[in-house]
C-alpha cells in the first residue's frame, strides 16, 4: 500500500507541475477534458491480454476504469476483474472476482485543501516553483516528452517514454490512449479501439451491488500525511530538488534491484502507468 500510495501522490504531484499557468485563485487540479462525457474502449495485448472500459463523466472529475485481463508470466497465470472509481471525495478499487473492495479518501481532496491554507504570498512562492520546476523534474526522472507525437483516433497525443514505459496521452490531459510496458518481467500494450462521446449509464460510477467495500482509515491518513509533505515543499524555496528527490525515489521503488514483482502484481503496473500519465503531463499544456 505505501509504494502504491507514494505513486499516487506523485501523481498529483506531476499533476501539479503541469499546471504551470495556475495562479492562486485558480484550483491547480481543476482541468478540463475535452469531453463532458465519454467511454473508451481499451485492447490488452502481449504477456497481458484483455479490454478495459474508462467511463467519464463532468469532464474528468468523475471516472471508472473495469480492466479484464489475464497475465502470464513463466509458468503462472492470473486473471484480474477490477474497477477503479475516482469520485471529488473517494478513491474505490473493487476486486470484482473476491468479491471486495476498498476505498480511501481522493487525496486530491487533501492536496486542495493544504493548498488553500496557504498564505497568498506562500501560494505565489508554490506557483512560481512549479512554473520553473517542469525541465527540472523530467532530467531527474530522465522523462523524454514529445508533444502532439501522434493522432490516435482523432486526438492529438502527447508522447512520454520513462522507466520501460511508453505513454501516448490526448494532449494536456491524463487521458492515456496507448501505452507500451516492459518492466517487472511484464511486456504488454493497452491500446485504444474507440472513443464515444455523450451520456454514459450513472450505475458505473458506484460500486456494484454485493461487494464488500472497507475503509482504508490508514491510507487516508497516509495520503494527508504526504499531501502536507508535498505542499511544505513546494511552498519552499529549494522546492526543485526537493521535488527532484521525492519523485526519483517513488519511481525506483518500481522496480527494486535484482527483483522482478510476481504478475499478480497488477495494481503496481496500473499505478506504474497513471505516474507515467502525470509525467506525460509535464509540458502537456
Amino acid at each position: 500500500m505505501k509504494t502504491r500510495l507514494t505513486l499516487f501522490m506523485l501523481c498529483l504531484l506531476l499533476s501539479f507541475v503541469l499546471c504551470t499557468t495556475a495562479s492562486a485563485e485558480k484550483n491547480p487540479w481543476d482541468i478540463k477534458l475535452p469531453f463532458k462525457e465519454a467511454t473508451i474502449q481499451y485492447s490488452i495485448t502481449g504477456s497481458e491480454t484483455g479490454s478495459e472500459t474508462l467511463s467519464i463523466r463532468d469532464y474528468g472529475k468523475e471516472r471508472s476504469r473495469h480492466r479484464k485481463s489475464t497475465a502470464k508470466m513463466m509458468f503462472m497465470t492470473t486473471d484480474t476483474d477490477q474497477i477503479e472509481i475516482t469520485n471529488p471525495d473517494w478513491l474505490y478499487t473493487i476486486d470484482m472476482k473476491a468479491g471486495t473492495g476498498t476505498k480511501m479518501t481522493n487525496p486530491v481532496k487533501f492536496m486542495i485543501e493544504e493548498y488553500n491554507r496557504l498564505s497568498s504570498k506562500e501560494k505565489d512562492m508554490v506557483n512560481k516553483n512549479v512554473q520553473e520546476m517542469g525541465t527540472s523534474a523530467m532530467q531527474g526522472m530522465q522523462v523524454t516528452v514529445q508533444q502532439n507525437a501522434e493522432n490516435i483516433l482523432g486526438y492529438n497525443c502527447d508522447r512520454a517514454s520513462v522507466a520501460g514505459t511508453t505513454s501516448y496521452s490526448i494532449h494536456g490531459t491524463d487521458i492515456t490512449l496507448k501505452s507500451d510496458v516492459s518492466m517487472m518481467g511484464m511486456n504488454f500494450s493497452t491500446v485504444a479501439t474507440q472513443i464515444n462521446e455523450g451520456s454514459v449509464p450513472g450505475n458505473v460510477f458506484t460500486p456494484p451491488a454485493g461487494i464488500q467495500i472497507t475503509h482504508d482509515k490508514e491510507a487516508d491518513d497516509a495520503a494527508r500525511a504526504m499531501a502536507k509533505s508535498t505542499i511544505d515543499t513546494l511552498k519552499s524555496p529549494d522546492a526543485t530538488r526537493k521535488m527532484q528527490e521525492q519523485a526519483g525515489g517513488a519511481m525506483n521503488q518500481t522496480q527494486p534491484s535484482g527483483q522482478q514483482a510476481p504478475p499478480a502484481n497488477q495494481g503496481s503496473q496500473q499505478d506504474m502507468q497513471k505516474a507515467m500519465d502525470a509525467l506525460k503531463g509535464l509540458f502537456g499544456k
